[in-house]
């Protein structure tokens, strides 16, 4: 599925989804789920356990990996966690907070 506006509020990505346009709140990316996001998520996103994104676009707020795999090309202005998981770092990524 492709998304090209705006969503508003929280959402749950159980399957493949490109993201083009903005996310109001969160993003929770399931057991299973893909997330290719080259629009902007005000708030922030959470991969759990066997998830999979690949990020071009900006995160505004925090990324927290609870054990997918995390592919960071774009911008995060908050901070990365990492409880498990995969995070491969892009030489031309941006990360504005810290990383733990």
């Amino acid at each position: 599925m492709r998304i090209e506006n705006k969503i508003e509020g929280d959402i749950k990505v159980a399957e493949e989804l490109t993201v083009n346009g903005t996310i109001t709140g969160s993003a929770v990316v399931s057991n299973g789920g893909k997330l290719i996001l080259n629009g902007i998520v005000k708030q922030d996103v959470i991969l759990e356990r066997g998830s999979y994104v690949e990020l071009y676009g900006e995160v505004e707020g925090d990324v927290h990996n609870h054990g997918g795999e995390l592919k960071l090309y774009g911008k995060v202005n908050g901070s990365l966690y990492k409880d498990a998981g995969v995070i491969v770092i892009h030489p031309t990524a941006v990360i504005k907070g810290k990383i733990y």
